[in-house]
């Protein structure tokens, strides 16, 4: 069975989502309320998905209590963030730290549903298999010893998101072999298009290019696909 975590300070908030969700899905819903209270939910348990809030009570340091958590147990496993704080750069800080997608509150039911729905489904694919440990790299680039899924390169820590990083270790599997638009489009969390994936290597290119402005590894085949140059 499916193993959900909600992971949120309102009794109500938490308790509609978990009526919800055990209404559309076959899945066993666990609940935490606190920071403290998540920590030793996460650290004891596995799921298959996490739906965090941001602020997790009271007071300031309660303030970016999930952002913090994420940011501990991110790469277990596929996690909704939600918030009703008005802050702009909420949803870009929960993807930078590779939260599978933002919902802000009022949370619309609809929505909640397909999004865990698309999660799951990510989350068993091909695209969230991570990195191995043993995979040789191409020249430059490297896994972070200090962090899960995240890539260095020529040293420097790149910034991509979690749709970034699965196309980039699509096209590092094999350096110079053309990877098909058809199975860069599996990576993409909603669905997608040759459209898309463009946007998207863009903004791989974008986050390698902040650390090292002449960046020119990814290319472009027109009309097929992507490769990791090797020359």
């Amino acid at each position: 069975m499916t193993r959900i975590a909600i992971i949120e300070d309102e009794l109500i908030d938490s308790e509609n989502m978990k009526s919800l969700i055990e209404k559309s899905l076959d899945a066993e819903v666990r609940q935490a309320f606190s920071k403290s209270e998540a920590e030793q939910l996460l650290s004891n348990e596995r799921f298959d998905l996490v739906i965090m809030d941001v602020e997790l009570g009271g007071g300031p340091k309660n303030r970016y209590a999930g952002l913090s958590l994420l940011s501990d147990f991110k790469g277990n496993w596929a996690t909704i963030v939600v918030s009703g704080m008005p802050e702009d750069n909420l949803r870009g800080f929960s993807l930078a730290l590779h939260a599978y997608d933002f919902i802000a509150k009022p949370v619309d039911e609809q929505d909640l549903i397909n999004k865990i729905e698309r999660a799951l489904e990510w989350s068993r694919s091909d695209a969230n298999k991570g990195f191995d440990a043993d995979q040789g790299l191409p020249p430059g680039l490297e896994l972070d010893p200090q962090r899960k899924n995240k890539l260095l390169w020529k040293g420097k820590l790149v910034q991509l998101s979690i749709t970034q990083l699965s196309i980039v270790q699509c096209l590092v599997e094999k350096p110079g072999q053309v990877v098909e638009n058809a199975r860069l489009i599996r990576n993409l969390k909603s669905g997608g298009s040759p459209k898309a994936i463009a946007t998207q290597v863009s903004g791989a290119r974008a986050a390698f290019r902040d650390v090292d402005p002449g960046f020119n590894k990814i290319e472009n085949e027109p009309g097929r696909g992507y490769f990791w140059k090797t020359t």
